[in-house]
């Protein structure tokens, strides 16, 4: 008995181990990060996949930016990355890579790419910076290697997170290849290529403020639409401002440049999902929509069936009313008959309607994954950088001359470097 006890203990456990955090399971943590609340926007997060790559790196980013040191986690599944890590060749990404973690989840190029820099910036943080010189190197041969012309992961943004890090540890000629590489991809950005140019000392500080409260997936069943495939698309829907943010401090104001956005690591992550596992997915959600199709084309027949009958029985209650006019010869009793006809016919019309359009939105209900779609969040929308060429002392964000919440952590590196967060939902 005691054995038998012990065995549904533990197969308990595994349910619970494995069992996948949904969108709601993340409301009340998100909506403390939208309120730049990072102490009860970590407290929040869902207790599902504790150990998993998701929920280790989702912790760790939220703890950087409140100024944690606590990094044994993210380390952990660094070293898992540089084993399993897996490189691909597909007909239309050419090639790419991705890391498959224990708990069945595809963690995409940009999500182990910044896995790596911000490990960097733990070890910067606490003062080891030859450790975070290795990180900011695998980050960066991750991001230059030529796995194809087609295939190949770059972005500015990471460009810029990684200049940060080289920065931070006192590497500013690192520091501004990467600069370089970020105005190259992004050409059009006036100040991607001054910061290139830029002199950097210890004496400054260049700060980085990620923005906006992070894109959701929603349903978007126009695009490429195919029986099996097409309504299971996903696309990711930004709510950020987009503010014009300045820094405060006693020594003066420091201009922040707008730099956007990050959609590109979203939009990179459903394709290369949908690369990855598209075989197992389109035969599960085959599966999905036939089970759909039948159950709200039954309830649907039921439905349009029975708005028939009723409407039918409205116009032959109609037709007694006008034959019975007829009979007694009475005129009124004719035209209130042909208007009840005309009422059976219009409400058994509107209650079809009705019918389909319920039909509809079921379905649409019943085959929207949004829900349940497994990917990093808090990440940012966009970022802010600015340099100031001199250390600050009581430095705050404002936009529009008021101060909405936000979070800045200390300035940390050789050069220093300081980062913050602007949830930018909300106008002054």
């Amino acid at each position: 008995m005691r054995l038998s006890f012990l065995s549904l203990v533990l197969i308990l456990l595994c349910i619970q181990c494995t069992s996948i955090a949904k969108r709601q399971e993340y409301e009340d943590s998100l909506r403390a990060y939208k309120k730049a609340n990072l102490e009860k926007a970590f407290e929040y997060l869902p207790t599902e996949e504790r150990k998993g790559f998701i929920a280790v790196l989702e912790r760790a980013h939220l703890g950087f930016l409140k100024g944690g040191i606590d990094y044994k986690s993210l380390e952990r599944i660094a070293e898992e990355s540089k084993e399993r890590l897996r490189f691909s060749a597909t007909r239309s990404l050419k090639s790419f890579f991705y890391m498959e973690t224990e708990e069945g989840y595809y963690a995409s190029e940009a999500e182990i790419i910044y896995l790596h820099i911000l490990l960097g910036l733990y070890y910067v943080r606490v003062g080891d910076y030859e450790k975070g010189k290795i990180q900011a190197r695998y980050a960066g041969n991750l991001l230059s290697g030529e796995w194809s012309a087609e295939g190949q992961f770059d972005d500015p943004t990471l460009r810029l997170l990684l200049a940060s890090l080289w920065l931070s540890t006192g590497s500013i000629e690192e520091a501004k290849v990467d600069f370089r590489k970020a105005s190259q991809l992004k050409p059009q950005s006036a100040a991607l290529r001054a910061m290139a140019n830029e002199r950097y000392t210890q004496e400054g500080e260049f700060i980085l403020i990620f923005g906006g409260p992070g894109a959701e997936p929603e349903m978007d069943p126009s695009a490429h639409l195919n029986f099996i495939r097409g309504l299971r698309n996903l696309k990711f829907r930004q709510t950020g401002k987009q503010s014009q943010l300045t820094l405060t401090d006693g020594s003066g104001k420091t201009p922040l440049v707008l730099e956007k956005d990050t959609l590109g690591w979203y939009e990179r992550h459903l394709v290369r999902d949908n690369e990855i596992s598209e075989l197992i997915q389109d035969s599960k959600y085959f599966q999905l929509v036939s089970a759909t199709a039948l159950k709200e084309g039954t309830k649907g027949t039921v439905k349009v069936t029975g708005a028939i009958l009723a409407g039918a029985a409205i116009v032959a209650l109609g037709a007694g009313v006008v034959y019975g006019g007829v009979k007694v010869q009475s005129s009124e009793l004719s035209a209130l008959g042909a208007g009840i006809m005309i009422f059976g016919v219009k409400l058994g019309a509107k209650w079809v309607e009705i019918s389909y359009d319920d039909a509809r939105r079921n379905i649409r209900k019943d085959l929207d994954i949004s829900d349940e779609y497994r990917y990093v969040r808090f990440f940012p929308e966009y970022v802010w950088m600015g340099k100031s060429k001199s250390a600050l002392s009581d430095p705050k964000l404002t936009t529009n001359q008021e101060t909405l919440p936000h979070v800045l952590s200390p300035a940390m590196g050789k050069v220093k470097v300081r980062f913050g967060f602007f949830p930018d939902n909300q106008r002054p």
